[in-house]
């Protein structure tokens, strides 16, 4: 029910303050503990850190050569990631997360997700919004500062998934319309093959403007299919169909990523640390 829906992601919020509280506190990396890592990749990103020391297998784009002169020696530039980013949420609320497993509705496990990353974004200094789709139509622009997981709560407690079928070409030119400033986008959805086309159309738009990363989420009884043992013609004619199919799934994955775009292929019990 909607109700037992509120009260299971009003716990994801409280647990995602206790982190706060605790990582304030202390400094222990509780996020650690279910797979998040911080890493600071010195040297890459666009935002300037700091002058060091020059460094064996620095670039020489990197060298300060103002700063070098006055020091006499080299000097390197040091970069990191950039923050006060954009990252939008485009969530297929569609048919095909309807299909639940034994940790509940894709949907409902991909809003779990979707909350930690929030939380992890908004202590990085990044902005959050998200757009739903898919028989729900929802638009919650990048906001910064304040409480960006209480406020993406707000409008997601609610969220069921529909019978409708989840349309990408809409969505795109939806969020294209809403969304002008570049924005890392997270497409979370479950894709079959008759949807494949579509979904490349609508990556190929938005990629022109953002860098998209699709997550794909995929039945754990596909999986669950490789640990049975074949005894007869059934069995075997079974695990064919799953290595085509995977298969596919893998192609489509592959021409995503010739687009330009980021592609995942996991189960939705592995979408919070991947993501």
């Amino acid at each position: 029910t909607q109700g037992e829906d509120l009260f299971f992601r009003q716990t994801i919020l409280e647990t995602a303050h206790q982190f706060a509280a605790v990582v304030q506190g202390d400094g222990r990396n509780v996020l650690g503990r279910i797979g998040v890592r911080r890493q600071r990749r010195r040297g890459e990103g666009s935002e300037f850190h700091q002058l060091r020391a020059y460094r064996p297998g620095d670039s020489l784009r990197q060298i300060d050569w103002k700063a070098s002169s006055r020091y006499q020696k080299l000097i390197s530039r040091e970069y990191q990631s950039e923050r006060d980013q954009q990252l939008v949420f485009l969530l297929d609320c569609g048919r095909r997360m309807r299909h639940a497993d034994a940790a509940g509705e894709h949907l409902d496990q991909t809003l779990n997700a979707l909350l930690l990353l929030a939380y992890v974004a908004a202590r990085q200094g990044d902005a959050v919004g998200l757009l739903a789709f898919g028989g729900v139509q929802r638009w919650h622009p990048p906001r910064k500062g304040g409480d960006p997981v209480r406020r993406l709560l707000e409008q997601t407690y609610d969220l069921q998934s529909s019978p409708a079928a989840a349309d990408y070409l809409v969505a795109a030119r939806e969020l294209l319309s809403r969304q002008e400033r570049r924005a890392l986008v997270l497409l979370l959805t479950n894709v079959r093959d008759e949807d494949q086309a579509e979904l490349q159309q609508a990556v190929a738009m938005l990629a022109r403007r953002h860098l998209v990363l699709v997550a794909d989420l995929r039945e754990a009884a596909l999986d669950a299919v490789f640990d049975q043992p074949v005894r007869d013609l059934d069995g075997a004619l079974r695990l064919h169909a799953v290595y085509d199919y995977l298969e596919r799934r893998r192609l489509s994955h592959q021409r995503l990523r010739h687009q330009g775009a980021l592609a995942l292929d996991l189960l939705p019990s592995q979408l919070p640390a991947a993501l």
